[in-house]
């Protein structure tokens, strides 16, 4: 494998991202989010937008840290993953309002699987859900988990191979952490 082609896969995926967020920034009406995504899965940069009062659509492009904790893989993967949340109930106190969000997605991207002996190309359909606290100071917090039903096509046993994408299932109920800023 060529040791430029992690980078390139890399900057591509930034690319899309940034491709994606600017053509839905014309067509949302309510708001718009920026923060950082943080979660035992990985770490990196969250973009929301409120398309009405009850619809988010969130886009979250992060590095992928699996293996790395425990010392099994010493290269994080790149993972861009977009969900679109409807509200189904809401909260308001006195200094803050919380929400809380359903909704399906899908995934992409760049990483180690639970059964794969080098890093693969992921596709999946997602499930996620998050509790959001929306503070007046425009700074809103959210804890959330998503599921990932997909496939990664990687090397096992030296053959490329297409395999269901396991750590999607077996990461569904780690936690994640968004602190956004809302514009």
């Amino acid at each position: 494998m060529n040791k430029t082609e992690p980078a390139v896969k890399a900057r591509i995926g930034i690319i899309i991202f940034i491709t994606l967020l600017t053509m839905q920034y014309n067509a949302f009406a309510g708001g718009l989010y920026a923060g950082l995504f943080n979660s035992y899965r990985g770490f990196g940069f969250s973009m929301d937008y409120a398309a009405t009062e009850d619809i988010i659509n969130s886009y979250n492009l992060y590095a992928d840290v699996y293996g790395m904790y425990d010392g099994t893989h010493r290269n994080a993967g790149i993972k861009l993953v977009y969900l679109h949340y409807n509200k189904l109930a809401t909260i308001d106190a006195k200094y803050a309002r919380y929400d809380l969000y359903l909704g399906p997605g899908a995934s992409t991207g760049y990483a180690w699987d639970h059964a794969a002996d080098s890093r693969g190309l992921i596709l999946t359909a997602d499930l996620g859900m998050a509790f959001r606290a929306c503070f007046k100071r425009n700074v809103d917090m959210e804890l959330g988990m998503f599921a990932e039903l997909g496939f990664v096509s990687g090397k096992s046993g030296g053959k490329t191979q297409i395999k269901i994408y396991q750590n999607g299932l077996l990461q569904a109920l780690i936690p994640t952490l968004k602190i956004m800023y809302h514009f």
